[in-house]
């Protein structure tokens, strides 16, 4: 048996150790740099994506609501019987124009497809969502099964990653109708609202895209009359304003939930009603009166725009002073955005002979609204 030296196996016993020891403070030091590079890297993404929000938030918020009356895909064809059939040009036109609004979000009403959103506002630069009452294909149906829908569309520089947007449907009900000069009865379903959930300021928003029932704009709702009390003539219209009213209940549940979970709301659409008008003795609009009625808890609503409309086709002798088209925010909004504006803007074409008279519809007899909440 070989017997090596106690000092021997001491100095060998020492090398290994130095080498190990140099090894282990070689791997802390490779540990602790890549340690320091991971929450270099952690707190530069993390700023960087505070200051991507921060940047969001501090600039100003563009959101449009416009109805393009019975926008089609098809150039040269109407979407339906009484709609107007757009030329190239008229497309070019629509682009334009929705170029010029510069819109972070739009809520558009009346378009027949995801198709014809896209040649007013291209895929390239928007995110395009359509209500789920459109299926594919209806815009292929014929003329007189052609329906019309409520659509979005988001910026993609503002938003890379769209928020989510998702349908509405209580407010696609059924509207009950009797013609009088065909003497026949009719149900279809109203237009389904669409939503968009946005993050501000760390609260949730919820941002209405509305289309409501026609032909409604300024009778009576409380109650709605069957018929003129002197001469006795039944009204046509008892129908479509029952039918409006029943959504204007549907609208105020809406937003009552949505001020019960502590969400902000922002509605934009063409609500087909006369929100601004105050009657001779002083009254305003029911239906205004009925949804701001400060209840429950002092929920207070501010509209716009206010006034006259001065902007939509004012050249046009058959043009309506009243606006139909609105944005409604919640108390919480404008304490949050206080030099918020809302206003209607032109379509900068009222001189051109092209869209003279009813030929206005081959744009749209709606012009946009632009709600821009300023920090």
């Amino acid at each position: 048996m070989e017997i090596v030296p106690l000092h021997a196996d001491i100095g060998h016993n020492h090398s290994r150790l130095r080498r190990t020891t140099r090894m282990c403070f070689i791997v802390c030091c490779i540990s602790i740099a890549v340690a320091q590079t991971h929450a270099q890297t952690s707190t530069q993404t993390s700023a960087q994506t505070s200051q991507r929000t921060q940047t969001t938030e501090a600039t100003p918020l563009r959101i449009v609501s416009w109805n393009i009356a019975n926008l089609h895909h098809e150039t040269d064809i109407a979407l339906r019987s009484r709609a107007a059939a757009r030329s190239a040009r008229d497309y070019q036109a629509l682009a334009s124009i929705a170029a010029n609004l510069n819109a972070d979000i739009a809520l558009l009403q009346e378009v027949g497809s995801l198709q014809a959103v896209a040649r007013v506002f291209p895929a390239s630069a928007y995110h395009l969502f359509i209500s789920d009452r459109y299926t594919t294909g209806d815009e292929s149906k014929s003329m007189e099964q052609r329906d019309i829908y409520t659509a979005v569309a988001i910026s993609k520089d503002r938003f890379p990653t769209p928020p989510p947007v998702y349908t509405e449907s209580a407010f696609s009900i059924s509207h009950i109708d009797y013609h009088a000069k065909s003497a026949t009865a009719s149900s279809r379903p109203t237009r389904a609202a669409m939503v968009v959930e946005l993050q501000q300021h760390a609260q949730t928003v919820k941002l209405l895209n509305l289309h409501l029932k026609s032909s409604c704009h300024q009778y009576a709702l409380k109650p709605v009359a069957d018929q003129n009390k002197q001469s006795g003539q039944v009204y046509g219209s008892r129908f479509d304003c029952r039918t409006l009213k029943a959504q204007q209940l549907i609208l105020e549940n809406w937003i009552e939930v949505q001020h019960a979970l502590g969400h902000g709301v922002i509605i934009g659409g063409d609500f087909n009603r006369r929100l601004n008008r105050v009657f001779e003795n002083g009254n305003t609009d029911h239906f205004w009166q009925d949804l701001n009625d400060g209840e429950p808890g002092n929920l207070i609503l501010h509209k716009g725009p206010v006034g006259p409309d001065t902007q939509c086709w004012p050249q046009h002798k058959r043009r309506f002073i009243e606006h139909i088209d609105f944005f409604v925010l919640d108390a919480s909004i404008v304490t949050r955005y206080p030099a918020y504006t809302i206003e209607k803007k032109g379509l900068s074409h009222d001189n051109n002979p092209a869209y003279a008279g009813k030929r206005n519809q081959k744009l749209s007899d709606h012009c946009p609204v632009v709600l821009t909440l300023q920090p």
